[in-house]
C-alpha cells in the first residue's frame, strides 16, 4: 500500500473553527478517536520475522509476509497501536494486558523525495485487529522502547480522510509500558504550543500502478487549492518521518 498526504499545523485557539470548515466541506460530524502507540525498536541488522508463532492463527498472515520482506531488506522502529476511551481507560488504575487486546500493527517506509510537491508519498503496511502483537515482535528481536498517546478527529469525503491529531507523553516507565494511564486531564502534550497537525490523506491499495498514484497525487493537490486559503499546507522534510534504524559501523579488520 502506498500513503500520500498532506501537512499542516493548526494553533489549538483556531481549532474549532478548522473543524467546522472540515465539517462542511464532507457533510459529517467529526470521528474523535484516541489510542495507546507503544514503539518497538528493530534488531541494528536487517532481518526477516523468523518466529511466526503468534501469527499462524492470523487471517492477514499475507501482511506479514509482505512486513518480513521489508525487514529483510532493512531494520526500523515499528508501531502498535491499541485504541483507548479517555473516560474508562485514564486515571482509573486499569492495567492493560496487551497481549491478549487487538491491536494495530504500524510500518512505514522512508518517504520518496518530494520534487517540488507538499504531497508526502510512502509505502505502508497496516496489520489491525491482531492479538499477541508485543509477543510476536518480541519473538523477532523487537524490544519495547517508548510509547503515547495520540488524540484525533476525523472527517472523510469520498476516499480522502482529513484527520487532525495531537500526541501526549505519557510519565517515564523505563522497559515496559506504564503500568496504568492518568487523567487524560493531566497529560502533557509533545508540542509545548498545543498545536494539531492536519493531515490530509489518500491510500493507493496497489502500489505498482504508477497512473494510480499520480491520480491520488493530483487529487490531493485539488484538495490543497480547494482550502489553500485556511490551511498552510507545507513540504515536510522526509527524514522527519523516517523509521529506519541505521545499521551499526563495519569497523575495518586489522592485517
Amino acid at each position: 500500500m502506498r500513503e500520500l498526504f498532506l501537512t499542516a499545523s493548526v494553533r489549538d485557539s483556531d481549532f474549532q473553527m478548522a473543524c467546522a470548515v472540515l465539517q462542511g466541506l464532507t457533510w459529517m460530524t467529526a470521528h474523535q478517536s484516541t489510542h495507546r502507540i507503544l514503539f518497538f525498536h528493530g534488531q541494528p541488522q536487517p532481518k526477516s520475522l523468523q518466529n511466526l508463532r503468534a501469527l499462524q492463527g492470523s487471517r492477514l498472515l499475507p501482511l506479514w509476509k509482505e512486513l518480513s520482506n521489508q525487514l529483510a531488506r532493512s531494520s526500523y522502529v515499528l508501531q502498535v497501536a491499541y485504541e483507548v476511551v479517555p473516560d474508562r481507560d485514564f486515571g482509573k488504575e486499569n492495567t492493560m494486558d496487551f497481549n491478549t487486546l487487538p491491536g494495530t500493527l504500524r510500518w512505514t517506509d522512508l518517504p520518496d523525495p518530494l520534487r517540488d510537491t507538499p504531497v508526502t508519498s510512502r509505502k505502508k503496511i497496516e496489520i489491525p485487529d491482531q492479538i499477541q502483537l508485543p509477543m510476536a515482535l518480541n519473538d523477532n528481536g523487537f524490544r519495547y522502547t517508548n510509547e503515547m498517546i495520540q488524540e484525533s478527529r476525523s472527517f472523510v469525503r469520498d476516499n480522502v480522510e482529513f484527520v487532525f491529531s495531537r500526541y501526549y507523553h505519557l510519565p517515564d516507565s523505563p522497559g515496559r509500558p506504564v503500568a496504568s494511564l492518568p487523567a487524560f486531564a493531566d497529560l502533557r502534550p509533545l508540542d509545548p504550543a498545543q498545536k494539531w497537525v492536519l493531515n490530509v490523506k489518500l491510500n493507493v491499495l496497489d502500489d505498482s500502478q504508477p497512473d494510480k498514484i499520480k491520480k491520488a497525487m493530483e487529487e490531493l493537490l485539488n484538495v490543497k487549492a480547494e482550502l489553500d486559503k485556511i490551511f498552510d499546507f507545507k513540504p515536510i522534510d522526509r527524514r522527519v518521518f523516517d523509521t529506519r534504524i541505521a545499521p551499526p559501523p563495519v569497523i575495518p579488520g586489522r592485517g
